[in-house]
C-alpha cells in the first residue's frame, strides 16, 4: 500500500482547494480580478481603499454589470462599472457582491448565497473560548474594503443574520448613528408565517 503523503487536515484542505477550482463563482471572479484596470485602482484609492493590498489578496475585482429590481446583478459588456467583492466561507467563494463606490449604500448579490462579508470571522467569534471576543461590524461593503477586508458587513438582513448576531457577546461599530441603526435592526422580531384555521384541503385526484 502506498503511504499517504498528507495527514487528515492536509487532505481536507487539498479537497477544498480542488472543489474550489470547479466553483463557477471562482471562475467568474478570477476573470473580474484580471479585469481590474489602472482606472479601477485609482477609483478605489480615491475612496480610501488599499487597492494594491486587496488586489494582492484576491479580495477585489471589477466588472460592468446589469442590475434588476430583485437586488441581484449579472455581468454585461455595456453596463456601469462596479467593484466586485467575493463573499467567502471556509475558503470558498459563495457569492459575489457588486457596488459602485459613488453609491456605497446600494449593493447587489450575484446568487444570494450569503448574508455577510466576513462569515469566517463570525464563526470564529461564536466559537471563541474568550467570551469578550467581539467582531467589528461595518455599515457598507465600501467601509469593509477600507478596513482591508477585515471585520464583517451584513449584506442581507435575514432572520438568520439577526439570530446569529444576537448570539454574539459584543459587536463593535464605528459611529453612534450606525449603533442606533444596528440596535433597531437586531430588535426586529422574527417573521412568522400567516396562520389560518380551517379544514385540510385534499389534492384533487
Amino acid at each position: 500500500m502506498t503511504a499517504d503523503l498528507f495527514d487528515h487536515d492536509q487532505r481536507a484542505i487539498l479537497n477544498e482547494y480542488r472543489a474550489e477550482q470547479h466553483n463557477p463563482l471562482r471562475r467568474e471572479f478570477d476573470a473580474m480580478l484580471n479585469a481590474m484596470s489602472a482606472r479601477d485602482m485609482t477609483v478605489l484609492h480615491g475612496h480610501g481603499i488599499p487597492a494594491p493590498q486587496l488586489f494582492g489578496e484576491s479580495l477585489v475585482g471589477a466588472a460592468n454589470i446589469e442590475t434588476g429590481r430583485n437586488d441581484f446583478w449579472t455581468p454585461t459588456d455595456s453596463g456601469p462599472r462596479a467593484i466586485i467583492i467575493p463573499a467567502m466561507e471556509n475558503g470558498c467563494i459563495i457569492d459575489l457582491i457588486a457596488f459602485r463606490p459613488s453609491q456605497p449604500d446600494t449593493w447587489y448579490a450575484r446568487v444570494g448565497n450569503c448574508w455577510a462579508l466576513g462569515m469566517d470571522e463570525i464563526a470564529d467569534a461564536r466559537s471563541a473560548l474568550d467570551q469578550s471576543h467581539s467582531i467589528f461590524l461595518h455599515a457598507t461593503p465600501l467601509d469593509w474594503l477600507r478596513a482591508g477586508g477585515r471585520g464583517v458587513c451584513v449584506i442581507d438582513w435575514t432572520d438568520d443574520a439577526r439570530l446569529t448576531l444576537r448570539d454574539l457577546r459584543a459587536i463593535d461599530v464605528a459611529s453612534p448613528k450606525f449603533a442606533r441603526a444596528l440596535r433597531l435592526e437586531l430588535s426586529r422580531p422574527p417573521r412568522i408565517p400567516e396562520i389560518k384555521t380551517g379544514r385540510m384541503r385534499r389534492d384533487a385526484a
